[in-house]
Order: C-alpha cells, then sequence, then structure tokens
C-alpha cells in the first residue's frame, strides 16, 4: 500500500524532528537510548526517512530462540566446516551465526541483519544466473 508507506515514512520523520515517538515510545528510555546513534538528535532512537530509494517488507511478530547457527560469510553464502562455499544454499536472520557474535545487544537487533543478509544473498543468488 503506497500511500500507506508515504503516511507511515511522513509520521515516522515527524517524530524524529520533535524526538517523540508517540506510537512506541522509542528512545523513552535509557536501556533504548543507551543502544541508538548519539549522532541523531533530538532522539538517538529515531533518525529520519530521507534519502530514497526506499524499501517497505512485512514482518510479523515470532519467538526468537538462537545465536547459533550456519556460518556464512559477507553474501550469506553458507560455508561448510573447512569454509568452503556451498554452491547455493544461503542463510539469514536466526538460521544462522549472528553478525554479532555471541552478544545480543537488544530487541529487534537480529531484524536489520536478517533483512540486509537476505537482500545481500538475494543479489548474489541472481547474479550466479
Amino acid at each position: 500500500d503506497a500511500e500507506g508507506l508515504k503516511a507511515s515514512v511522513a509520521k515516522i520523520n515527524e517524530y524524529a524532528r520533535t524526538g517523540k515517538d508517540l506510537d512506541f515510545g522509542r528512545g523513552d528510555t535509557v536501556f533504548d537510548r543507551y543502544y541508538g546513534d548519539l549522532h541523531v538528535t533530538p532522539n538517538p532512537n529515531l533518525g529520519p526517512i530521507e534519502k530514497p530509494p526506499f524499501y517497505g517488507i512485512r514482518t510479523y511478530p515470532g519467538e526468537l530462540g538462537t545465536k547459533g547457527g550456519l556460518l556464512v560469510d559477507a553474501r550469506a553464502r553458507v560455508l561448510k566446516e573447512n569454509g568452503e562455499v556451498i554452491p547455493g544454499l544461503y542463510a539469514t536472520g536466526n538460521c544462522c551465526a549472528s553478525v554479532m557474535g555471541r552478544s545480543y545487544p537488544g530487541a529487534g537487533s537480529t531484524l536489520g541483519p536478517a533483512n540486509t543478509f537476505g537482500y545481500v544473498a538475494a543479489l548474489d543468488a541472481l547474479s550466479e544466473r
């Protein structure tokens, strides 16, 4: 829904400008601010969405229970135990080892890497055709 996406972006940009997230309270707690971007003001958890291109995806709530998983390279290709690539096999998100190692910075911190590596994997798979 293009109009809904435009409205969401406008709302987030207003929250970023004022520093107040009226929907979810992002940046209201010390915990949130600790993991925010100190270069973003007035709220380190709310940056504006200004420079295209923009991409939208549907996300659904789920449970998290792993920090282990398959080892992958920078192109999200699954690696054998000896470090060789398994051709045509990709893994992202909680299916593969965390890009953050053994740490877990906070709620939602796996979403960005999962989506980014999904995109990287798709580009790599298409380039192999």
